[in-house]
């Protein structure tokens, strides 16, 4: 019986060592999406191999839920834009000959009560609009829609 005692807790730190990391609620993650890696936000964990993700500078028509495998990691540090999957540059293009505005029209956003110059950096939907404010590092990227853009 002894032995049994040892292999009771050996097997349950195998067992945590095979399931890997796991993710939680708010943690920032690097996620494949369509042959690329994108970071994104852990909005829920259905199951501790699936999570459901919101793709950042991405409309939320793209949020997925995703199984563990296709989760890379935690973000470390700031990460480089990728070109958007063909599927949203698809949608963007449509969208655009409609929108408002259009790739790189310099706008101001709004942003916690103040205006800030910015550029139109994406199309990503119907009146919505990845933006990179002047001066700003790409990790101040966001996607926005009218109600927060005032034309120059």
């Amino acid at each position: 019986m002894p032995f049994a005692r040892t292999l009771s807790p050996l097997l349950f730190a195998f067992a945590a060592l095979a399931c890997g990391k796991s993710y939680g609620v708010g943690d920032r993650v690097l996620v494949e999406w369509e042959g690329n890696v994108y970071p994104a936000v852990v909005m829920d964990a259905p199951s501790p191999s699936r999570f459901k993700v919101h793709y950042e500078g991405y409309d939320t028509i793209w949020d997925e839920v995703v199984p563990k495998a296709r989760i890379r990691g935690l973000v470390q540090g700031p990460v480089a834009p990728v070109e958007p999957p063909a599927k949203v540059r698809a949608k963007a293009i449509n969208a655009a000959q409609k929108n408002t505005y259009h790739l790189n029209d310099r706008v101001r956003v709004e942003w916690h009560g103040q205006l800030y110059s910015a550029k139109i950096s994406g199309i990503v939907g119907q009146e919505k609009y990845r933006i990179s404010y002047d001066g700003y590092g790409p990790e101040w990227d966001e996607v926005v829609g009218l109600s927060r853009i005032q034309s120059k």
